[in-house]
């Protein structure tokens, strides 16, 4: 049967608010989700540690003078709490092994222009891939840190309030807190007091999701060649230097291939890493981030204490 003019009027106006609700609700939802950022460090509580760090003299007067870490002997203990059992052997802890939390460092870049966030893999709790990422089109760079670099780690407590400071391989950052997310915050933390930079968000995955995204996605193509389920599983099991720069060139590799992903396959896509994923980012700035990232063409892997320094 064929349609009066009034008729195809209608339809195509109940088409347009069709479509302007669905526009709006999708607008609504994406606004609903902000973001989660990483709040401000907690203060340090007041340690009872022994001895007290002695006083660096102070060099001749500078131009431009650096900014001090500052020096903690440990263990450090909160007031209150018994000190650790002695070792038969303990290490002697000295100015050059104690942790150095950085007082001023630099925060992150997050703008329409460049976008820096500290991409996280974890496994069984704790980080095995720990990657700062600087995405400025046409080009990003990341620079893995391996998991068992030292680093200042904070354990926190309950209310993600500081209950020790540890000299720790900074994977373990995420396993000494309460919740994932302010597992993620420490981790941050870390980062800022390992390398001097604070990255102003954070992506998480949990990699035992893997097994059903290479249902989704058999095979993937990096600059080290083709990584599939077996290849990922080789990753998992190396360590150090190695493991971060196969995780990061894993890393991109799962960027370019996500940059080719239609729109109808994204419910798939979601359906394999169900629960896997957590961000700091809203919903917007992931989509800004995903529009920015496909828009790289040249990514540059570094490796910290090799060849980022």
């Amino acid at each position: 049967m064929e349609l009066t003019r009034k008729q195809k009027i209608l339809l195509a106006a109940l088409s347009c608010a069709a479509a302007l609700l669905l526009i709006g609700l999708i607008l609504w939802i994406a606004l609903d989700r902000t973001g989660d950022p990483v709040p401000a460090e907690p203060p340090l509580p007041s340690f009872t540690a022994q001895p007290t760090p002695t006083e660096t003299p102070t060099p001749s007067p500078s131009p431009s003078p650096a900014a001090s870490p500052t020096p903690y002997f440990l263990p450090l203990v909160p007031d209150g709490t018994a000190e650790p059992t002695a070792t038969a052997s303990p290490t002697p802890v000295t100015e050059a092994n104690a942790a150095q939390i950085r007082t001023e460092a630099r925060i992150g870049t997050y703008d329409a222009q460049r976008k820096e966030f500290l991409a996280i893999g974890t496994q069984n709790g704790a980080a095995v891939a720990v990657l700062l990422v600087a995405v400025q089109p046409p080009a990003a760079a990341v620079t893995a840190i391996p998991a068992e670099t030292p680093a200042p780690v904070y354990t926190l407590g309950p209310n993600a309030e500081v209950q020790r400071l540890d000299l720790a391989p900074i994977g373990t950052a995420c396993a000494r807190a309460v919740t994932e997310r302010e597992g993620c915050w420490n981790l941050v933390w870390a980062v800022k007091n390992l390398t001097g930079c604070q990255p102003p968000h954070y992506l998480c995955v949990d990699l035992a999701c893997m097994d059903a995204f290479f249902s989704f996605v058999p095979s993937l193509e990096t600059d080290g060649g083709m990584i599939d389920a077996a290849a990922f599983s080789e990753i998992l099991h190396a360590s150090g230097e190695d493991r971060a720069v196969r995780f990061a060139e894993f890393g991109v590799g799962v960027v370019r291939c996500l940059s080719k992903v239609s729109l109808w396959e994204l419910p798939a896509f979601k359906s394999a890493t169900k629960g896997a994923f957590s961000s700091s980012l809203s919903v917007l700035e992931l989509l800004s981030l995903m529009r920015m990232l496909k828009a790289v063409e040249t990514f540059s892997v570094s490796v910290y204490g090799a060849a980022a320094e």
